[in-house]
């Protein structure tokens, strides 16, 4: 019994973590969801190195000195906490690849030293009682998945970030403390009944280790893919990352518990269905609602996984390879995610990794079945396998040839996909800048409304009305380029300063769309997150500071907290404006608009642009400025609140995507 809690307690110490970190790293890189791939990347390395050590110390040393090695490296995981108080730094030229760095500093040594608890003591409990050790994998996952649905309802909306620092820190103290009691009790046993010379592994590389690498690699791929996909237009929060992680965890304990729950002909046709549904997410999954996006593709995500792990489990070894086989399962989980992090980006232009996980997921059934000789439909079920590979992908190929003809071009790094554009609509052609799935830019480049501000930034619009009436010689910054089209309301003798996090829209901004260059203002541009550039410049004194760092319908929610407001003010002249664009497919962000014009004692005027195009967009707009007087001129637009929702405040340390979803849709 004291087994399965320590090892479930190490699973969920180990999965907690994960959130706390990455959300303490959001608002230095930009709040993207590629901030939490690159996270999953440095937990998977760090389970490999783990893994690689929990084999090498099982195989290699006595039962005593395995619990003087480990015993000490608890010892020293806990002289490096509290977890995450290490100063964590602005990103560079390599954000990835500082995230890792950051987060090794941060939680490394306390992260490897749990990761490594679990399989060490799979291959200690392999000595007093073979048959249930695999069963404790069960319940390590189970505190993993628990630990997942604790966060978001348990611990984030209750504990600050630096409070959940200190409660994690205490509880792995606590976890050390048992756990030595622990290995003095289990070394007693093993001693009686003579195993405490003999090894836990006594083979070479076993015969299917390609095969454990291949399907921990895929579901990793899948479910690192469906994250990206499921955060895309939505900001990426604790629960919209850790709901794909629960239900991929939720797999292995049910595969893992009982090989009765894994059936190949159900699974298989579950998966072939929904390989045809992953083809419709990819094209048009952003029409739906947030929730329905959330469904489709959780299942598409559960029944993927759980055919991975079903012929993981089906192709175990026996517990002499134990050790050997969590080894390649991690080094598997990290080569599908540095695969998604590091080689997607550079490879495709789209998130096609995603429809080609789903075709690896049963392409591997096919060999994992043709592989296993104790089945006797394994033709039969390797052939329907890769049919719904042939069918899926001469869907996906026919999709993809309808909806990419009328692309410029596209491009993608570490912060997102950027796609341009152009279409026919109503007598004119219109170049559009797409970010994810969310057009960001729109430029007429012949008939009705060549050279105006068009889309969000219409002349209609109240970000339009404020800056044409701005005085001349204005100072204004814009934290966001999107295609630059708000420079088109600069005047001879403005200065405008524009905060871009990403350097392709930049240089899209500048190629593929005039507004920057027909200008009449003088421009000045800042490459980084807008936040952590100003935090290091001297007040600008800005006339106007206009707030639109969206990525798709993505907000990065660093931006808009209490800290980022005050910031904000201060580059602000007295009597200054704050335009914030708060057009949002799933969010209503008024209440938190009118939360903090209520806390700094803001004046405020809302309005709600309509469109009066087919195909053009609704607009949302709030100004907040210290002096009501500056509002005057804007107060014949102000429209109705859309929302009777208690105003709230975020802060940085503390924040709740929750109390501003559309769960219903507008």
């Amino acid at each position: 019994m004291l087994a399965i809690i320590l090892v479930f307690l190490s699973a969920f110490l180990l999965f907690q973590v994960q959130p706390i970190m990455a959300k303490m790293l959001l608002p230095s890189f930009g709040g993207g969801t590629q901030v939490w791939t690159a996270c999953l990347l440095f937990f998977q390395a760090f389970l490999l190195a783990s893994y690689g050590y929990a084999h090498l110390l099982s195989s290699r040393f006595k039962l005593k000195n395995q619990f003087i090695v480990h015993g000490l490296l608890l010892l020293v995981g806990a002289l490096a906490l509290p977890i995450g108080t290490q100063a964590l730094a602005a990103p560079g030229a390599h954000p990835a690849w500082q995230v890792l760095l950051q987060l090794s500093i941060a939680v490394g040594l306390p992260y490897f030293a749990l990761a490594a608890t679990a399989p060490l003591m799979q291959s200690w409990q392999a000595k007093v009682d073979n048959e249930h050790a695999y069963k404790l994998y069960s319940y390590s996952n189970i505190g993993s998945f628990l630990a997942l649905l604790s966060y978001p309802f348990a611990i984030e909306p209750w504990f600050a970030l630096g409070d959940q620092s200190w409660l994690w820190s205490g509880l792995f103290v606590a976890f050390g403390v048992v756990f030595y009691g622990y290995m003095a009790r289990f070394y007693n046993q093993a001693k009686r009944l003579g195993t405490t010379e003999q090894s836990a592994f006594r083979g070479g590389l076993h015969h299917k280790w390609l095969l454990w690498l291949a399907l921990s690699g895929c579901g990793v791929m899948i479910l690192t893919a469906s994250t990206n996909a499921i955060t895309q237009n939505v900001a990426p929060v604790p629960f919209l990352w850790l709901l794909p992680l629960a239900l991929y965890l939720l797999t292995f304990v049910l595969c893992f518990h009982s090989t009765k729950l894994y059936h190949r002909v159900f699974w298989l046709a579950t998966l072939s269905v929904c390989a045809l549904i992953a083809c419709f997410l990819f094209f048009i999954g952003s029409q739906f609602d947030i929730v329905s996006q959330v469904v489709l593709y959780s299942l598409v995500l559960f029944a993927a996984c759980m055919v991975c792990h079903g012929e993981l489990v089906k192709a175990k070894p026996n517990t002499d390879y134990l050790t050997q086989f969590y080894l390649l399962m991690a080094l598997g989980g990290a080569l599908g995610t540095a695969a998604i992090t590091f080689v997607a980006p550079l490879v495709f232009t789209l998130y096609y990794e995603y429809p080609l996980a789903i075709a690896m997921a049963l392409m591997l059934f096919a060999i994992a079945v043709l592989l296993d000789k104790q089945h006797q439909r394994s033709p039969w079920l390797a052939g329907s396998a890769l049919a719904g590979v042939a069918i899926s992908a001469l869907l996906f190929l026919w999709l993809d040839s309808q909806f990419k003809s009328n692309d410029i071009t596209r491009l993608r790094n570490f912060y997102g996909l950027l796609t341009v554009t152009e279409v026919n609509i109503d007598n004119r052609v219109e170049r559009r800048l797409i970010d994810g799935t969310t057009t960001h830019g729109v430029e007429v480049l012949s008939g009705p409304g060549q050279g105006e501000p068009q889309s969000y930034y219409r002349q209609q619009t109240l970000v339009g009305q404020m800056l044409s009436q701005l005085s001349a010689n204005a100072k204004v910054g814009f934290i966001g380029l999107g295609a630059g089209t708000l420079a088109a309301y600069g005047k001879p003798g403005d200065h405008y300063h524009f905060y871009e996090l990403n350097p392709n829209v930049l240089a899209t901004a500048k190629s593929q769309f005039s507004y920057l260059n027909a200008s009449a203002a003088q421009q000045h541009y800042h490459l980084g997150d807008g936040r952590v550039t100003l935090s290091k410049q001297p007040a600008q004194r800005f006339d106007a500071l206009v707030l639109d760092a969206f990525s798709g319908d993505a907000i990065p929610m660093h931006l808009l907290t209490q800290e980022a407001t005050d910031l904000y003010l201060s580059h602000l002249k007295d009597n200054g404006l704050l335009a914030v664009h708060i057009s949002n497919t799933h969010l209503d962000l008024t209440p938190l608009m009118r939360g903090l014009a209520e806390h700094f004692e803001l004046a405020i005027v809302y309005n709600e642009s309509k469109s009066q195009q087919r195909h053009g967009h609704d607009v949302r707009w709030v100004v907040l400025s210290r002096s009501a007087e500056r509002l005057v001129s804007l107060r014949s637009s102000q429209s109705p609140w859309p929302s009777t929702t208690t105003p709230f405040v975020w802060r940085d340390d503390y924040s709740n995507l929750l109390q501003a979803m559309k769960f219903m849709g507008d």
